[in-house]
């Protein structure tokens, strides 16, 4: 069964079950399949077909998904599109993935003119929904909405014709070091990221999962979307526009489940209303892109009862760890341990297994391992070497078996022959009260040829200074893995995926 299968299998077993909520819009599972359906007919009436790349500009909107499904049903490769990214960046994608069509809402009409300026070899431009922009002019497009309405409801393709085997979706990696590279995820990838959602965390029909993350983020759709739909529950889909609304969204949908970056959590609690927010309804929240704080994970547990599913996950794997809600503060600053289908080890530079406590490359297999990267075959030829995905993430486990991801393998700072892992550093500097998130690096230094640098985000109106937060680290990591400096800053430069970038925090210690 194909993913877009799914979609067509609620709307057979319950019809008449609610499926989707957007803003005020509400579609039972009969209702969207025949969206789905729609659109499947007129993407095919654009001549796409099965394998080609259908690229989308869109924010949350339940178009997103009615697109994403279509194209499963027939084979076709959703290439989302970062709607964050300047038109350069987008250029380089589109380039790259070649897709025949793309569908952009009308507020990104300025990129797509940009775009279409540098003469994209593309078959269709079509806007789809929203206005443009108040001092935009209207873009020119046809809207392709306009075409679905006037599309059958009928099936559009023989299931036969689309596998497991088969690609579901290009996903461009946030390229923190580097160009984004396209992980291609088919949909067994996709199937067995659903499977540990049921599997792990009891995921049922009863579920409502609050979709906030953007859709053109792998956390969206692995953790927020398919999960749910696979199990037959219900979503809603909105933006993180700000924290208060998202608060008061989960509160009013008697939401139960959310998937958000550590930085959206944290900002609910800083809002006004949570000193009086019921979340009772929640059965969980996931944490994702980030280490989540302890301060952060006992304020939901102390002060609203609710609990984090964390783990770790990368855009070419989806999940690959669990940390279970009972060992959330046990186990703070593990990952969990592999979920039920994935063989995970921790290996050295010649893949041999490392003792337990011992940092090493994370590799792994799994049927939830991607295809590879897009048109990249030595990429991805180094990335699976010997059979195995390596993660280019350094990790150790412990005695009882929980994983501890302690940094990437190409941000490793050695000092005087130490290695130290800035996940480590920033652990124990996020311990400390005054400190709502921290970002370490390493810095030049002439006698250990490299140093740890820190940069620091208060909390609103904390107080500590760069001294006292060296002497407050005393005992708390090895002396050599002290921060030398300290930078104070307001916020931190981010990818789409939430994730700090320090290569740009690295070049305001060394701006040549």
């Amino acid at each position: 069964m194909n993913i877009g299968e799914w979609i067509q299998k609620r709307a057979i077993v319950r019809p008449e079950n609610h499926f989707l909520k957007d803003k005020d819009r509400i579609f039972t599972n009969r209702e969207f399949n025949e969206r789905v359906n729609r659109t499947a007919h007129a993407l095919k009436g654009c001549g796409v077909a099965k394998g080609d790349r259908v690229a989308l500009l869109m924010s949350n909107r339940s178009e997103f998904l009615e697109i994403f499904f279509a194209c499963a049903k027939l084979g076709a490769v959703v290439t989302p599109l970062n709607f964050r990214l300047a038109a350069p960046e987008l250029m380089y994608i589109m380039k790259d993935a070649e897709p025949g069509i793309l569908i952009y809402d009308a507020e990104f009409a300025p990129r797509v003119g940009e775009l279409k300026a540098a003469g994209l070899a593309l078959t269709h431009y079509f806007r789809h929904g929203g206005d443009s922009l108040p001092d935009d002019p209207p873009p020119n497009d046809p809207q392709f909405e306009e075409r679905v309405d006037r599309c059958p409801v009928s099936e559009p393709a023989d299931p036969n014709d689309v596998d497991l085997k088969d690609p579901l979706f290009i996903m461009y990696t946030a390229g923190t070091t580097g160009d984004p590279k396209g992980a291609v995820l088919t949909h067994g990838n996709v199937l067995f990221g659903a499977i540990h959602s049921l599997l792990g965390y009891g995921v049922d029909r009863s579920y409502k999962s609050l979709v906030v993350a953007p859709l053109f983020h792998i956390g969206a759709l692995a953790a927020s979307v398919t999960p749910i739909i696979y199990a037959g529950g219900s979503i809603v889909i909105s933006s993180f526009y700000n924290a208060a609304e998202t608060l008061k969204m989960i509160q009013a949908e008697k939401i139960n489940y959310m998937f958000a970056v550590p930085v959206m959590f944290q900002l609910m609690t800083e809002t006004e209303s949570w000193p009086v927010a019921d979340l009772s309804h929640v059965h969980f929240f996931i944490s994702g892109g980030a280490p989540i704080p302890l301060p952060v994970i006992r304020k939901y547990q102390e002060e609203k009862g609710v609990g984090f599913v964390q783990g770790y996950a990368l855009t070419e794997t989806g999940r690959l760890t669990s940390l279970d809600l009972e060992e959330a503060i046990r186990k703070a600053g593990s990952v969990g341990k592999e979920v039920f289908h994935v063989r995970l080890r921790i290996v050295d530079e010649k893949d041999r297994d490392v003792p337990v406590g011992e940092p090493g490359e994370v590799i792994v297999q799994g049927p939830n391992v991607f295809q590879g990267y897009w048109r990249k075959e030595e990429a991805t030829r180094a990335a699976m070497a010997g059979g195995w995905f390596h993660t280019g993430d350094m990790g150790r486990r412990d005695d009882e078996g929980f994983v501890y991801i302690v940094g990437r393998k190409v941000e490793m700072i050695i000092s005087s022959g130490e290695n130290i892992y800035p996940v480590e550093v920033e652990r124990a500097l996020q311990a400390l009260p005054q400190i709502a998130e921290a970002a370490v690096v390493g810095m030049a230094d002439p006698t250990r040829g490299e140093a740890v640098a820190a940069f620091i985000v208060l909390r609103k109106e904390a107080v500590i200074t760069e001294s006292e937060i060296m002497a407050a680290l005393q005992g708390k990591i090895a002396p050599y893995k002290i921060p030398r400096k300290i930078i104070f800053v307001d916020a931190f430069p981010r990818n789409q995926a939430g994730k700090v970038l320090k290569r740009i925090l690295k070049k305001r210690l060394d701006p040549a």
